[in-house]
């Protein structure tokens, strides 16, 4: 009698932990995760399922993708993906039937909300008419703005990196923009901003490198009538006028962006020889003595005293 009562007790407890153990197996106990975590409109994004309490590649996983069956079978454990357009959201479904018959199911919807990335070196000079971005070069000034694509209800919150570091100072509510000055030790930067809402929901992100180019100087022709002729640079071999023409340096890209800066010096030259120029800082005047022929060189130096690197010099081998 004893001995059965034994076997019995005995019986009870292993179903008792084989009930338990099948009870472990619970929706909390399936991760879905998505890879980005914020995907960009028309990105291609990979959906994962885990877990540490069934095993999964040996269960029985089906995929679906806005109401239709897109993968399944045993031990499928990801699924990948493009998603929709600005404003569309990817319905996802994964169904798992675990090998103790446990059947679960996790949904995640999944709305595309990118950030565009505009910058700008905001304190460098280009000429009038100039239709091209302003470049940035070594130690300009640039400011990025970050501009959040969809429908954005309420104010926002933007978390700025600057090659992976966290700009906590510029960060925070309304904080669209950020600002900085580069360092002329780095030949790039990357740019990155996490946008959330108010309740802390991260609604898109975004990034940009910014790669730095040299500053440049063009020479034109300035005439009493039509003023400066922008729309054609002078190369070496032009002629001066006998009557004598004026000659207007332009620099592209250089800071600041106010060429009577005080930390702007600018020395025309004449084949070499330095000379004082009494019109615009950024124009000489030039007649060829009567009678005279030949060639000769005329040159302009820009130099910033504020920077290290700011330096840039133009020549231009003219006939008269």
């Amino acid at each position: 009698m004893i001995r059965k009562s034994l076997i019995i007790f005995f019986a009870l407890i292993l179903v008792f932990f084989a009930l338990k153990t099948k009870a472990q197996i619970q929706d909390g106990d399936i991760l879905l995760t998505i890879n980005p975590s914020h995907p960009n409109a028309n990105q291609q994004v990979k959906a994962t399922v885990s877990s540490i309490s069934a095993d999964l590649n040996k269960s029985n996983i089906t995929w679906m993708l806005n109401g239709n069956t897109v993968n399944s079978g045993v031990g499928k454990k990801t699924f990948t993906f493009t998603t929709g357009s600005i404003g569309t959201s990817s319905e996802i479904n994964v169904s798992i039937e675990t090998t103790d018959g446990s059947l679960i199911s996790k949904n995640l919807s999944i709305s595309p909300g990118g950030v565009d990335m505009l910058w700008e070196a905001y304190d460098s000079y280009v000429p009038p008419f100039y239709k091209g971005k302003t470049l940035a070069v070594k130690e300009s000034r640039i400011r990025v703005v970050a501009i959040p694509n969809g429908d954005t209800i309420g104010g926002l919150s933007y978390n700025w990196k600057q090659d992976g570091d966290v700009m906590q100072d510029s960060s925070g509510y309304g904080k669209n923009s950020y600002s900085f000055k580069n360092s002329f030790l780095e030949k790039n930067n990357s740019v990155f901003v996490e946008v959330s809402d108010l309740s802390g929901d991260t609604i898109g992100q975004g990034s940009t490198a910014i790669t730095y180019q040299n500053p440049k100087i063009l020479f034109y022709k300035k005439t009493t009538v039509s003023g400066t002729l922008w729309n054609n640079a002078l190369n070496d071999g032009y002629t001066i006028n006998k009557q004598g023409d004026t000659i207007v340096a332009e620099p592209y890209f250089i800071f600041p962006n106010n060429l009577y800066s005080s930390n702007l010096n600018w020395q025309w030259s004449i084949a070499d020889n330095p000379i004082t120029n009494t019109g615009a800082i950024n124009e000489i005047a030039i007649k060829p003595a009567d009678g005279q022929n030949g060639q000769s060189k005329i040159s302009i130096l820009i130099n910033n005293t504020a920077t290290l690197f700011l330096n840039i010099t133009k020549d231009l081998n003219v006939n008269f």
